[in-house]
């Protein structure tokens, strides 16, 4: 049976970033829940993920709380089995999943 995957990625004003990447993390994440944490971005970042990409789930923090804080309110909203966190600046390639649960499998 397939596990669900959650995304978490933390963003802030992160736009320019994230019109690289987020295309990527798209095609390579099939299935996967994707959250965007944004810490309180003074730039076009959550207009610009609401556009374009519609099934993203954007959870907004109303002030900056760092990395940390943000990465842990993107995993209390996950629903995922597994949680990856990535960076906004991370183009993942294809299978990335796959071999990141490798190493949870219980028969390897």
């Amino acid at each position: 049976m397939a596990k669900k995957i959650s995304i978490v990625i933390p963003n802030y004003n992160g736009v320019d970033i994230l019109k690289k990447t987020l295309p990527n993390v798209i095609k390579y994440s099939q299935n996967a829940q994707i959250i965007i944490v944004d810490d309180a971005s003074s730039d076009k970042s959550v207009t610009y993920i609401h556009k374009h990409f519609k099934k993203i789930k954007v959870v907004r923090l109303k002030k900056n709380v760092g990395f940390a804080q943000a990465v842990n309110k993107g995993v209390y909203m996950s629903d995922g089995e597994y949680v990856v966190l990535l960076n906004s600046d991370v183009s993942p390639r294809r299978n990335y999943i796959k071999y990141a649960l490798r190493h949870f499998d219980k028969d390897r």
